[in-house]
């Protein structure tokens, strides 16, 4: 872990940054503990408390809501046989089944339309948007609650491959219509400390008034040059670029079926 904000920075991104004078010792502080996430995969043997949890799961779904629709709901898998399935469902992810808590953040299209079913009217906006909304929403949900977990001490995983057995996901938790499940989340205390891991060059993924990509070649070779390099340096073995690892990921069909299920449970892609 970096203990300087600029310098955590200059690493992600491959260039200089200057600390901002405005900022103060708080707020640098502040920014350095987001600057500095990285996901977890080994966990301590800490438990977490139900009073933290409780103000956790809180700050999570204090995050910002498209038109106030509170689309998001979290579903703690605690119950033994039932996270035993979770801890089965991919056997090439141990740290699910290692870490002392794990959760499932799901988009709810639901209470919105039971607005309208309990006055017995028509939900007229059933098309793609409103999978979008719910989906953003659960996404700002998943985002503040790995903030949150950050911030009292503890690191997370996403896990999003239980979007490759949504179906099966889906009944094990009883979603109803209208909500999905958008990814799991493994929460626990630290077992180590971990670096940040490099990013994109900032001009990459930042663009002024117009989308700009004329250099994404230029990008990604400096790109992979910085990844090779510090992931060699963390293993102490050859890396592939990530533009090699990324494409022969990606060469798979990756949930397919996925369509299908959201509109199964309602949604419409249209």
């Amino acid at each position: 872990m970096q203990t300087d904000l600029a310098h955590c920075l200059q690493l992600r991104f491959g260039r200089s940054f200057e600390q901002p004078a405005e900022l103060s010792p708080e707020q640098t502080a502040a920014l350095l503990r987001i600057a500095n996430h990285t996901s977890h995969r080994t966990w301590s043997d800490q438990a977490i408390s139900e009073p933290l949890l409780q103000v956790l799961t809180a700050c999570a779904l204090s995050a910002p809501s498209k038109s106030f629709l509170q689309q998001a709901d979290l579903i703690r898998v605690r119950r033994s046989d039932l996270r035993e399935k979770f801890n089965q469902l991919i056997p090439s992810m141990p740290w699910i089944a290692d870490a002392p808590e794990f959760w499932v953040v799901c988009a709810n299209g639901r209470r919105l339309r039971h607005l309208f079913a309990r006055q017995d009217q028509a939900f007229v906006n059933e098309h793609l948007d409103a999978l979008f909304n719910a989906s953003i929403d659960a996404g700002l949900v998943l985002m503040n609650l790995i903030r949150a977990a950050e911030e009292a001490g503890l690191v997370c995983c996403p896990i999003s491959v239980i979007r490759d057995q949504a179906e099966l996901v889906s009944g094990w938790l009883e979603l109803p219509q209208h909500v999905l499940p958008v990814a799991g989340l493994c929460m626990g205390y630290p077992q180590s400390p971990r670096n940040p891991v490099p990013r994109l060059p900032l001009d990459a993924s930042v663009h002024q008034d117009r989308f700009d990509d004329q250099r994404i070649d230029q990008q990604l070779a400096e790109f992979d040059n910085r990844w090779i390099e510090a992931q060699s340096a963390s293993t102490g073995k050859p890396a592939t670029a990530w533009t090699v690892d990324k494409q022969k990921q990606y060469s798979k069909t990756q949930r397919p079926d996925w369509g299908a299920f959201v509109r199964k449970q309602g949604f419409s892609t249209d």
